[in-house]
């Protein structure tokens, strides 16, 4: 194990430093989800100032906090926000290394696929609908402080260019020497929670991944030690929220069923197929023949039973036809018009070809701009 993590370490400067030089589209395929990720991050933080612009002005009319039986039950603790980012940084820190160290490619698209759109999700949501902070407006007034509460109320009345114009110097350069600015009303979907979530997914994932290529006892053990401490972070992370009143209850429960959502997600493992196998030849190592892979944690209530490795494949329309007539009953079949006979082979080839250039038109159509 130690020698082969010394192999690990020793190649992996060789690869970080040579790669762009050598493979330089593999290396875009590393950096583009990040660069992806970043540009959602700005969305987010752009629709979340607006949130609290909109909080900040309206904060008079709208009830002071809602009624929440997370903070009815366990109270109000001050909790260090340093404590919440800390727990955040942790499990991005372990699963960027470890990642990065085995060099699944596969899996970090995917999870910084799933980061991008759950931040671009929690901006737009959060500035749909405007909730009262769950600390109320005197924790707002704090968080922001007198030069940011006049800063935002200086909003008012401002339209188009101007009011462009007054956001993005926010966004720049902060309110008063104070960068960034913080948020209020930011509630739908608790970003620490879908941060610190998804990054400890995509350790347990790796992990297991492991376990399956080098079988034994002692990587059983870190796999169920990972697993321990995925739940004892998600248990700790929404108790620490929940008594802070950083978030309401449904926040942060909520934040945790997206998560679980998008990373078994169809469409974002197709997504991540597609772009990882794009542009490589077919005899590389690296390609495969199915659509992408799915990884059903055994987090995943009430379908835990089924955890594991699944495949996607695409079926043709033939298939998806047949396998739906099965289910037809025999009066409903009567009406179903049988499928088309053809005189020679050719005649069914040039179809096949038809159909497969259609359906290949229709899939990059999904990819361009």
């Amino acid at each position: 194990m130690a020698s082969c993590l010394v192999a690990l370490l020793s190649t992996g400067f060789h690869d970080m430093v040579f790669t762009p030089l050598e493979h330089p589209l593999r290396a875009v395929k590393w950096v583009a989800p990040l660069v992806w990720c970043f540009a959602a991050f700005c969305f987010q933080s752009v629709m979340l100032h607006q949130a609290t612009l909109l909080y900040v002005l309206n904060h008079s009319t709208v009830d002071d906090v809602l009624v929440d039986v997370g903070h009815d039950i366990l109270g109000n603790k001050v909790v260090p926000m340093k404590v919440l980012d800390m727990i955040s940084f942790s499990a991005m820190s372990c699963f960027f290394f470890g990642c990065a160290l085995i060099r699944d490619l596969r899996l970090w698209v995917k999870v910084f696929m799933c980061c991008g759109f759950l931040f671009f999700w929690k901006g737009l949501l959060d500035y749909i609908t405007d909730l009262p902070d769950s600390g109320g407006w005197h924790t707002c007034e704090k968080r922001l402080g007198p030069s940011g509460v006049q800063y935002f109320e200086g909003f008012r009345d401002l339209h188009g260019s101007a009011y462009w114009s007054r956001l993005m110097d926010m966004e720049f350069h902060g309110v008063d020497g104070t960068w960034p600015v913080r948020y209020c009303s930011d509630m739908i979907l608790s970003g620490h929670t879908f941060v610190m979530f998804l990054f400890l997914l995509g350790c347990a994932d790796l992990t297991r991944k492991l376990r399956l290529l080098m079988p034994g006892v002692p990587m059983r053990v870190a796999e169920i030690l990972v697993n321990v401490a995925v739940i004892c972070c998600v248990c700790t992370d929404l108790y620490l929220i929940v008594v802070n009143h950083f978030h309401y209850t449904v926040d942060v429960v909520l934040a945790i069923v997206m998560t679980l959502l998008f990373y078994t997600n169809a469409g974002i493992a197709i997504l991540t197929d597609w772009w990882v196998e794009k542009w490589e030849d077919t005899d590389d190592v690296r390609y495969t023949e199915d659509n992408g892979s799915i990884w059903l944690p055994p987090l995943l209530l009430p379908c835990c039973a089924f955890q594991g490795f699944y495949t996607v494949r695409r079926k043709d329309r033939k298939d998806v036809r047949e396998a739906f007539k099965v289910n037809l009953p025999k009066e409903v079949l009567e009406f179903v018009p049988e499928e088309r006979t053809y005189s020679d082979s050719s005649e069914f080839e040039e179809e096949e070809h038809s159909e497969k250039s259609r359906e290949e038109e229709e899939e990059e159509s999904c990819y361009s701009p």
